[in-house]
C-alpha cells in the first residue's frame, strides 16, 4: 500500500470515529453513610480516608445518618466532608418513628449543609408539613422517593429529587420517571449499581457506600 493511500485510510477512519455517537458517562452525585459506618470510621480513625475515597470517586454529596450520633461526632464528620470538598447532608430516616416536628427536623440538620427527607417522610407527612419545613429551613432540601410515590412529591421546594431505582427489572421505567421529574437516579449498591452504564449521562446516587471492612480490605490490596 502506498503512503498516500495509507494516510487517506487513516484520515477516513478518524473522521468516522469522530462522527460516531459517543456514550456519555453517568455522573456521580451523592452516596450515603449509615450510622454504623460513621461510628466505625470515627472509632477507627479512618474518617478522612473514607471521605477522600468518596471524593476520588467524584461524588459531590454525602448523606449522613446521624441518629443517636453524639453532637461532637456530627460536627467532626460534617467538617471532614467539607475538607474533602463534599457537601454534608443529614439523612433524616424514618422521622415518623420519633414523631419529629418541623423544628426538630431543622435541629437534626444543625451541623450540615442540607437535609434529606426520604420515602418514609413522604409516606407519613403531608404536603402541608413539607411546606412548613421548607419555610423554616433555609438550606437545600433533598427529596428521595420510591417510584410509586411520584404523586406524593410536592410541586416545589425540593432543591434536588432522587428516585430510588433499586430493582434491576424495573430500572428502565424508573430512569424514565427520573427523567420526567428531572431527578437523580439512585442506585442500589447490591442490585442496580452494576447497571450504571445504562444511565448514559444521567446523574446518580448510590445507596450505600461500601461497608467499611470490605472497603479497607480492598484498599489494602492496592
Amino acid at each position: 500500500m502506498s503512503t498516500s493511500k495509507f494516510w487517506l485510510k487513516t484520515l477516513a477512519a478518524s473522521a468516522f470515529l469522530s462522527l460516531a455517537p459517543q456514550v456519555a458517562q453517568a455522573l456521580p452525585s451523592g452516596t450515603w453513610l449509615s450510622q454504623p459506618q460513621i461510628r466505625y470510621h470515627v472509632s477507627s480513625n479512618t474518617l478522612n480516608q473514607a471521605m477522600a475515597k468518596i471524593k476520588q470517586q467524584q461524588y459531590k454529596v454525602v448523606f449522613l445518618d446521624f441518629r443517636n450520633v453524639p453532637d461532637e461526632v456530627q460536627q467532626k464528620v460534617s467538617q471532614a466532608a467539607r475538607q474533602h470538598q463534599l457537601k454534608p447532608v443529614v439523612w433524616i430516616q424514618s422521622p415518623q418513628l420519633r414523631s419529629l416536628t418541623v423544628s426538630q427536623l431543622v435541629h437534626e440538620a444543625r451541623h450540615t449543609d442540607g437535609l434529606q427527607v426520604d420515602d418514609h417522610y413522604f409516606t407519613h407527612y403531608s404536603h402541608q408539613d413539607f411546606f412548613k419545613l421548607r419555610r423554616a429551613y433555609t438550606k437545600p432540601i433533598y427529596c428521595s422517593i420510591q417510584p410509586f410515590q411520584a404523586k406524593q412529591l410536592p410541586s416545589g421546594g425540593c432543591n434536588q429529587v432522587d428516585v430510588q431505582c433499586y430493582t434491576p427489572n424495573s430500572l428502565a421505567n424508573c430512569m424514565k420517571l427520573a427523567d420526567r421529574l428531572k431527578a437523580v437516579t439512585s442506585l442500589s449498591a447490591q442490585n442496580t449499581y452494576q447497571h450504571r452504564q445504562k444511565l448514559d449521562g444521567r446523574k446518580f446516587n448510590v445507596f450505600l457506600w461500601p461497608y467499611s471492612n470490605r472497603f479497607f480490605r480492598t484498599m489494602s490490596q492496592k
